[in-house]
C-alpha cells in the first residue's frame, strides 16, 4: 500500500511540476470581439475629355422665325351637327346649346355665350351634382379648362371661343 501511495503522490507531483513548467504551452486566450467601422464610400470625379473641334462645322441654313401673332389661331375642332342632349353621362349640358355630338368618352357642343357664362354655369351645376372643382386654367386664346373630381372620377370641361362668336364646350 505504501508503494501505491508513493506512486499516487509521485504522479500528482509530476503533473504539478509539468503544469508550471516554462516549456508547457500556455492556453490560448479567448478572443474579445471588437467593432470595426466600415469605410465610407466616396466618389472622386474623374476629369472629362472634351475634344476641341479642329474643323469648323458645316453651317446649316436656318429658317427665319415667324414672329408671333397677338392671338394664336383657334384650334381646328370637329364641329357638332347633332341635336344637343340635356345631359351627358350625368353631366348637364347648358340650356340653349345649338348642336352637340359625342360618345361615352367625350361630348362636345356649341353655344352662344361668353366664356365667363359657361364657366359660371358649370362651376354651379357641377357643385350641385356633388363634383368638386380642383383646377382651372386659362390660355392665351381665352380658352378655359375646368377640372372636377367626384370620388375617383375626373371630368375636364374645356371652353374654347370660336371665330364666329360661339363657344365650343368639350366634356371629357
Amino acid at each position: 500500500m505504501k508503494s501505491l501511495t508513493n506512486i499516487i503522490i509521485s504522479t500528482v507531483l509530476v503533473m504539478a511540476f509539468t503544469a508550471c513548467n516554462a516549456f508547457t504551452p500556455l492556453p490560448t486566450e479567448t478572443p474579445i470581439p471588437t467593432v470595426t467601422k466600415l469605410p465610407t464610400s466616396t466618389s472622386t470625379p474623374e476629369p472629362t475629355f472634351t475634344p476641341t473641334p479642329t474643323e469648323k462645322p458645316t453651317e446649316r441654313p436656318t429658317k427665319t422665325p415667324v414672329p408671333p401673332t397677338e392671338t394664336p389661331p383657334s384650334p381646328d375642332l370637329k364641329m357638332p351637327v347633332g341635336k344637343p342632349l340635356a345631359n351627358w353621362e350625368g353631366i348637364p349640358i347648358m340650356p340653349n346649346a345649338i348642336a352637340g355630338d359625342g360618345d361615352s368618352k367625350v361630348y362636345y357642343f356649341t353655344i352662344e355665350a361668353t366664356p365667363d357664362e359657361v364657366q359660371k354655369f358649370y362651376e354651379k351645376a357641377m357643385t350641385n351634382f356633388g363634383w368638386n372643382l380642383f383646377a382651372t386654367g386659362n390660355s392665351p386664346t381665352n380658352s378655359i379648362i375646368l377640372m372636377f373630381m367626384k370620388d375617383s372620377s375626373l371630368i375636364t370641361i374645356s371652353i374654347i371661343p370660336q371665330d364666329d362668336g360661339l363657344m365650343y364646350v368639350l366634356l371629357i
